[in-house]
């Protein structure tokens, strides 16, 4: 059975690609994600298929002409003023590495360039009223080039007296562009307390059925009699400290970035962002406890905003 831990109960809204206003997200996007947590019953959540990635399109663009030859994608008509969106993705050859370079254009104007260490590509992009003052943003995600860890990027723009400016998101303990997780000991031995800088939620998760499952797996796979006896240790509660660190948030930051619509205890709905950030124990990608989900938007200064945690734990992911 999946386990369930969520501190809000929160239903997440189908997405729509008509133009938005007030709490009505209007996206392209090429990703996924599901989610759970423990307990309770889980956030709902659709993404956007797979099916309305952004296409490429062959028309050549006279705004302006470019250093490189670039490929372009069609985002639709976001503000519905008759004026297509659209993204430029370049590769940049200064003949020793080749870095990527996405511009982007709402009403056929550039508003915004990402210049990245890695081949960029464009992802989604939505706009929506993230920080409730009555205009929309603009959520964009693009997705470097890696070759093994999910990786997502994204920009939050705000249109200030003409001008787009860039929101600040969350960066962690690494400078990178996630949020900062904890994970301590709980009170008793086996149990953890998953928490996030800016939040006053605290996730209580009981790992007694990770580690249990994963030493009766190892023992029937034959597998590393390390794992097994390192698990055995952490089930004895050997090692164990009410509140101090244990395992580790997986590297590079934000795996995957998607939007929706959050609806609180009061029923109030609201455009959210959806972060999923991979947790796991001392044994990093060999002990992986499962994917944290963080929702959350903007105030009325344009800070960050957490509406809700949950977790999903390793076994409700593999069931």
């Amino acid at each position: 059975m999946k386990k369930k831990i969520s501190v809000f109960t929160a239903i997440l809204l189908t997405l729509s690609m008509m133009a938005g206003c007030g709490s009505t997200v209007s996206s392209v996007s090429a990703s996924d994600s599901g989610s759970a947590s423990a307990d309770k019953e889980p956030l709902s959540f659709t993404s956007v298929s797979e099916d309305v990635k952004a296409p490429v399109i062959a028309s050549v663009v006279p705004y302006e002409e470019p250093e490189y030859e670039g490929v372009t994608h069609e985002l639709g008509d976001l503000d519905g003023d008759g004026k297509a969106e659209f993204s430029i993705d370049y590769l940049i050859d200064d003949g020793d590495i080749i870095t990527g370079r996405i511009e982007l254009y709402f009403d056929n104007e550039l508003i915004y360039t990402i210049d990245d260490e890695l081949p960029i590509d464009t992802g989604s992009i939505s706009y929506a009223d993230y920080d409730g003052d009555g205009t929309e943003e603009i959520c964009f995600v693009y997705y470097p080039h890696v070759n093994s860890m999910p990786l997502d990027e994204y920009v939050v723009l705000k249109n200030v007296n003409g001008l787009w400016k860039k929101l600040d998101t969350p960066v962690d303990e690494n400078g990178s562009n996630g949020f900062p997780v904890h994970i301590r000991y709980g009170e008793e031995p086996c149990t953890l307390a998953i928490s996030v800088d800016g939040s006053d939620e605290v996730i209580n998760y009981d790992a007694h059925e990770h580690y249990e499952k994963a030493v009766a797996d190892l023992e029937a796979e034959g597998g590393s009699q390390d794992f097994i006896n390192e698990f055995k240790r952490v089930l004895a509660g050997e090692g164990f400290s009410a509140g101090a660190d244990y395992g580790m948030v997986m590297p590079w930051g934000i795996w995957e970035v998607t939007i929706g619509s959050y609806v609180d205890a009061t029923k109030e709905e609201q455009p959210c962002i959806k972060a999923l950030h991979g947790i796991a124990g001392p044994l990093e990608r060999y002990d992986i406890l499962g994917n944290l989900y963080i929702y959350f938007n903007f105030d009325e200064k344009g800070k960050v905003k957490i509406l809700a945690l949950e977790f999903q734990d390793d076994i409700g992911l593999t069931e």
